[in-house]
């Protein structure tokens, strides 16, 4: 317990406010002194200092009693903006009185100076930062308001600086890392600062450690993807980002080639050294309950910094502005194409593949299996010269590209091959539900298309994906087709034959483009270099698209019919089960339930009423129904065609 409570406060402050202040106290203090009044000889080590003062007065109050164990308690000052952030301090006056006077203990607790100066709150390196920082306005709206106009400033150019960050307590192999950064974060305690406070979990008010943020993001989409997250969906615990490297130390510095702009707490300075380092003796000062409740762990030395660019992603992204998307770096682009150069090679296992998938999908189409034309989709190799084509596309590579098609070609030819083979020994011949769901394409089926391009391209140029994930994203939209094209040759068929032809060589035209746009995107590619090949892709898929596009337009018409009849109410009865059979001549398929036998003359009219609700001449494929009271009988049908 202390041996006595003094109350200091700012003379300068409205004698009012000091006034309101003091009635506040249950007991008298024992003492009452102004700051500037303040002499430290007249202060023991066991007294407690509830202090109503500033930022600055704060600093030099710890300036005088830094190396003793007298207690400091703050009381929330306007002026006290920093010390208020970085102890948690509550920003209401009864509640922060009511947390000091019910504390029995005050331990000391980690500071840190940067170039010899005192922090009480964050040191920031890097203009950009003030985006994460977020109002804490009482007012919501105004709050929201605020941090609306700091995430606009993502949008402005952000250009990332080499800076080399050294740990002169650490061993030798850890002793320093150079790197390329946007701006820097350090404090003394994580819960003094809401980033810190959000993704480090294990840290302590007294843990003897700095804690340093080092973002570098790699691309404006993720940099904006984080400002989104912390300014309007904060969540406590997440992880840290991989554009965000993570260090703690006694001691770190930092040094960059030209004069870089860092605040500490707030106050802008200028610099090439900044060197970080715990204040020698901890504090005695009482942080905000809050700070006290989640601050509990003790903290560990960390170094989280293996995500950070080094080496040739380092000089590439110091070069000019950081670009909206992650352009790949020459380590990067060599790994992939040399996976791509191998990929476009025609291999035994890519034929064997080729050959049993086409034969899974086969039967599986004549056995109108869905989950086994799904499993066909898996095992298919096709992605793999498909991507290859797309990025020799772009680069104008003709080796890549020749031996990519020539890869597809014998893919193409030994699915068309065998599925014909199946269909000769197969006595089946009927154009069920998965085979005519492949004859007819449009352009829902080119969206399809694009879609696993996309998918394709992006998860070839990721590590941390999956390659099974593109083979799936582009196998469901190539094997099938093909095998339903076999399955027309074997039938002789060339309805089927061209419509599942049509709709294989619509697919593989969108995943190359796609593919390519997207490698272009990602930066695989100058646009100078991909600018033919995208122009003679986008040629090739505008060809395609007209037909599919008339096959959509068709395909809405019918939906329309379809809808403006099914389960209309005519004269002679309840049309169901509508069907369009052909859209040229317009021939429709059509149950009627009426409660009377028709006879001949009823059908013509029955025509007549339908042709009035569409507008149009048809031909009609009738079924009648007799409806017997509430009970919709079948057992009397017949089939009428009228023409």
């Amino acid at each position: 317990m202390a041996e006595k409570r003094i109350f200091v406060f700012d003379n300068q402050l409205d004698k009012e406010e000091v006034d309101k202040v003091r009635e506040l106290f249950e007991t008298k203090p024992s003492q009452e002194i102004a700051v500037q009044d303040l002499d430290k000889k007249s202060i023991k080590d066991s007294d407690f200092l509830i202090c109503l003062i500033s930022d600055t007065q704060l600093k030099d109050l710890i300036s005088q009693f830094g190396e003793r164990e007298t207690s400091i308690g703050l009381l929330p000052h306007p002026e006290l903006d920093h010390g208020q952030k970085g102890f948690g301090i509550n920003k209401n006056m009864e509640s922060a009185l009511e947390e000091i006077l019910e504390a029995k203990e005050v331990d000391a607790i980690d500071l840190m100076t940067v170039n010899e100066e005192l922090v009480l709150n964050s040191l920031v390196i890097g203009e950009s930062l003030s985006i994460f920082y977020g109002d804490r306005s009482a007012n919501f709206w105004e709050g929201l308001k605020n941090r609306f106009h700091q995430f606009i400033k993502v949008f402005r150019r952000v250009k990332l600086q080499e800076v080399e960050i050294s740990f002169p307590d650490e061993k030798e192999e850890n002793k320093s890392i150079s790197t390329a950064s946007m701006g820097i974060i350090a404090v003394a305690q994580c819960q003094s600062h809401v980033i810190f406070k959000r993704i480090i979990k294990d840290s302590g008010l007294k843990d003897e450690l700095v804690h340093l943020l080092i973002f570098a993001p790699k691309s404006l989409i993720s940099l904006i993807r984080f400002a989104l997250q912390n300014l309007f969906f904060p969540i406590k615990g997440n992880k840290l980002p991989r554009f965000v490297g993570y260090a703690t130390g006694k001691e770190i510095h930092l040094k960059v080639k030209e004069k870089t702009h860092f605040a500490i707490d707030g106050v802008e300075k200028e610099n090439t050294e900044i060197k970080i380092k715990l204040h020698e003796t901890p504090v005695h000062i009482l942080p905000g309950k809050t700070v006290l409740e989640s601050e509990q762990g003790n903290g560990k030395e960390v170094q989280n910094l293996n995500t950070l660019p080094t080496g040739k992603l380092k000089e590439e992204l110091t070069r000019g502005y950081l670009p909206w998307v992650r352009h790949a770096t020459s380590e990067e682009f060599k790994e992939l194409f040399k996976l791509l150069k191998d990929n476009s090679q025609t291999t035994g296992t890519y034929l064997v593949l080729m050959v049993l998938s086409t034969m899974i999908a086969t039967f599986g189409l004549f056995g109108n299996s869905s989950p086994v034309v799904i499993g066909a989709m898996i095992l298919a190799p096709l992605m793999a010269p498909i991507i290859s084509l797309a990025m020799g596309m772009l680069r104008q590579d003709g080796l890549l590209i020749k031996n990519s098609l020539i890869t597809i070609f014998w893919g193409v030819l030994l699915g068309l091959i065998f599925s014909m083979m199946i269909t000769w020994i197969t006595p089946l011949q009927i154009l069920n539900d998965q085979i005519l769901a492949r004859i007819r394409p449009n352009l829902l089926d080119l969206g399809v298309a694009v879609a696993s391009g996309m998918a394709g391209a992006y998860a070839y140029s990721k590590e941390e994906i999956a390659k099974t994930l593109a083979g799936v994203a582009i196998s469901v939209a190539l094997v099938p087709p093909l095998a339903v094209a076999g399955i027309g040759l074997g039938w002789a068929d060339w309805n089927v034959f061209f419509g599942a032809m049509l709709l294989l060589g619509t697919n593989l035209a969108g995943i190359v483009v796609a593919a390519a746009l997207t490698f272009l995107t990602l930066g695989f590619s100058p646009f100078r270099l991909a600018k033919k090949g995208l122009v003679i892709s986008l040629v090739l898929l505008a060809a395609i698209a007209t037909p599919l596009a008339l096959s959509f337009s068709k395909m809405v018409n019918e939906n329309r019919i379809i809808q403006e009849l099914s389960g209309q109410e005519i004269p002679h009865g309840l049309l169901r089960n509508v069907k369009v059979v052909n859209m040229q001549p317009l021939r429709l398929a059509v149950t009627i339930l009426s409660e009377n036998d028709l006879k001949d003359a009823d059908f013509n009219e029955i025509r007549t009423e339908i042709e009035e609700k569409i507008g149009s001449p048809i031909e009609l494929e009738l079924t009648l129904g007799i409806r017997m009271g509430k009970i919709e009988k079948g057992d009397k049908t017949d089939t009428i065609s009228t023409d």
